[in-house]
C-alpha cells in the first residue's frame, strides 16, 4: 500500500457518513489493545476555539517536558496534520502502515456497508473520523506520548473521541452550528456538549447563559469539580495588535504578568484563559507544569489559519471563521484594528449548509469590498447564489476559483491594505494552496530552553 492508496481508502470511508455513537470505535480500539486508556488525556470540546485551545495546551504540555500528542481536525492541507507529536505531523509511512493494519481489521471485524443487513451480527464499518481516531491513539502510544491532547470532533456525548477518562475535560464556548446533529436551540447542542464530563473528573468552560447552566449542572450530577473561567480568571493591563498579545492575569492559583500570545483576536485571549485554567487543572491532577511552562507554550502556540498574516505588502490574512459566532469574534478583531488595516478585501467562501448571510451581515459593514468565492468542497456554495441574495451595501463580485479571487483582490488593494480570507476551512485551504505557503505549527518547545 502508498500513502495515495492509503489516503483513498481513508477519504473513500466518508460514504459511511457521520456516525454519532460509539459501539464501532469502543470495537475497534479494544481489537488493538485500547491504546487510548494508556496515557494521560486533556478532551478539548467546544463550538468556536476548541482547536486554538487545544493548540495552546498542547504548547504548554511540551514547555513543561512532556511528550504531547495533539489530534484535531479537520486539517488544512495534508491529512497528516490531525496526528501529531511534539509539533511534528505523523509521517506518511507511518499512516500507510497504520491505516494497512486497520484496514484488515475492517475488513475481518466489520460489516462492508454502512448498515449491516438483516441478521449479520458484526457491527457497521469505522467511518472515516472512527478509523483516524485510532490511528492517533496508536500513534500517540507508538510514539511513547507521555500525554495527549484530544479535540472533540462533532458535539460530544457520542463523538468518537469520547472514548477517554482524561485527566481534564475542556467546552470552550456554545453556539448554534451543527443544528441538524447537536439540537436546535443552545441547551439542546449544551446537553451534546456536555457528554465529556466524566465523574469527578474537573470541567473547564467559558461557556456562558444557558449552556453554562446545563453544563454546570452535569457537572453538579456528575462530581466534577466545575472551572468557570470568567469568573476565575481577571486580564488586567491588555495590549493588542494584529499580531497578538500581551497581558497579565490574575487568577486562582497564581498571577502572571506580561503573558505574551502570538494569536491575534480578542477570543484568542478567552481561549488563552481556558488553557492556562486547564493546564492549572493538570497541575492539581498530578501534571507537573509550573508558570515557566504555561508562560512559554503560550508565547509558542502556533494555529494555523485562525487570524494568520500569511502575506506582507499587501497584508493577506487567513481566518477559519465558518459558523456567525466566528464571523462575530472576527468582526470583533476588524473593528478593533481597522484603522491599522487601511482598505480592506475580503475575499469570502462558505459551505451551503451554513448560515452566510449571518456572517457576510457581521463582516460587510466592515470592509470596502466583498469577492465571492467558491470552496472546493463538495458542500461548497455556489458564489453566484450568494450573489443574487446578497444585498450588503459594499461593491461585491464573484470569482468562482480561490486563487483567482486573490488575484483580483490583488489588483484592488494597495501595499498598506489587508487582503482577508475567511468562510470557510477550505476557503483558507485553497488560498494557501494558491500562495505556495506551508502549513507551520511551530517550534518543539518541550524541556527548558
Amino acid at each position: 500500500m502508498t500513502y495515495a492508496e492509503a489516503t483513498a481508502f481513508l477519504y473513500g470511508l466518508r460514504r459511511y457518513g457521520w456516525r454519532l455513537g460509539l459501539d464501532t470505535i469502543q470495537r475497534l480500539l479494544a481489537l488493538v489493545g485500547d491504546p487510548q486508556d494508556t496515557l494521560p488525556t486533556v478532551h478539548v470540546g467546544g463550538t468556536n476555539g476548541k482547536g486554538s485551545t487545544a493548540a495552546m495546551l498542547s504548547a504548554i504540555l511540551q514547555a513543561g517536558g512532556y511528550r504531547t500528542g495533539l489530534y484535531t481536525s479537520p486539517h488544512l492541507l495534508s491529512f497528516t496534520e490531525r496526528i501529531r507529536v511534539d509539533g511534528v505531523p505523523v509521517g506518511e509511512a507511518e499512516v500507510t502502515a497504520l491505516v494497512a493494519e486497520l484496514e484488515d481489521l475492517c475488513t475481518a471485524h466489520f460489516a462492508q456497508t454502512p448498515v449491516p443487513e438483516p441478521g449479520v451480527q458484526q457491527l457497521p464499518h469505522p467511518t472515516f473520523f472512527e478509523l483516524t481516531t485510532a490511528m492517533a491513539f496508536l500513534h500517540f502510544v507508538r510514539q511513547r506520548a507521555d500525554a495527549a491532547v484530544i479535540e472533540v470532533g462533532l458535539g460530544g456525548r457520542f463523538d468518537a473521541t469520547n472514548v477517554i477518562t482524561p485527566r481534564v475535560s475542556v467546552i470552550t464556548n456554545l453556539a448554534l452550528d451543527h443544528q441538524e446533529y447537536l439540537g436546535e436551540t443552545l441547551a439542546e447542542i449544551a446537553r451534546e456538549k456536555a457528554g465529556i464530563i466524566k465523574p469527578g473528573v474537573p470541567l473547564v468552560t467559558a461557556a456562558g447563559g444557558e449552556a453554562y447552566a446545563v453544563l454546570a449542572s452535569t457537572a453538579r450530577e456528575r462530581g466534577s469539580p466545575l472551572i468557570h473561567v470568567p469568573g476565575a480568571y481577571r486580564v488586567t493591563d491588555l495590549s493588542s495588535t494584529v499580531s497578538g498579545h500581551r497581558f497579565d492575569l490574575v487568577g486562582p492559583a497564581r498571577q502572571y504578568r506580561g503573558i505574551h500570545l502570538p494569536l491575534a483576536g480578542q477570543h484568542q485571549v478567552e481561549n488563552a484563559l481556558t488553557a492556562i485554567a486547564a493546564a492549572e487543572a493538570l497541575e492539581a491532577r498530578g501534571l507537573h507544569l509550573g508558570e515557566s511552562a504555561i508562560r512559554r507554550g503560550l508565547s509558542r502556540a502556533r494555529w494555523p489559519g485562525r487570524l494568520q498574516v500569511v502575506g506582507e505588502r499587501p497584508r493577506i490574512l487567513t481566518d477559519g471563521a465558518h459558523n456567525p459566532a466566528g464571523a462575530a469574534a472576527l468582526a470583533a478583531f476588524l473593528r478593533e484594528h481597522r484603522a491599522a488595516l487601511h482598505r480592506v478585501v475580503l475575499v469570502f467562501g462558505v459551505l451551503k449548509d451554513k448560515d452566510w448571510p449571518a456572517m457576510l451581515g457581521a463582516l460587510a459593514p466592515l470592509v470596502d469590498q466583498v469577492i465571492l468565492t467558491h470552496p472546493p468542497a463538495e458542500r461548497g456554495a455556489d458564489p453566484r447564489d450568494l450573489l443574487d441574495a446578497t444585498r450588503i451595501g459594499v461593491p461585491v463580485e464573484v470569482q468562482c476559483e480561490v486563487g483567482a479571487a486573490l488575484a483580483r483582490a490583488r489588483t484592488q488593494v494597495g501595499p498598506e491594505d489587508t487582503i482577508l480570507v475567511t468562510g470557510s476551512l477550505y476557503t483558507v485551504a485553497a488560498a494557501l494552496d494558491a500562495l505556495n505557503i506551508p502549513v507551520g505549527y511551530g517550534d518543539n518547545v518541550r524541556g527548558d530552553e
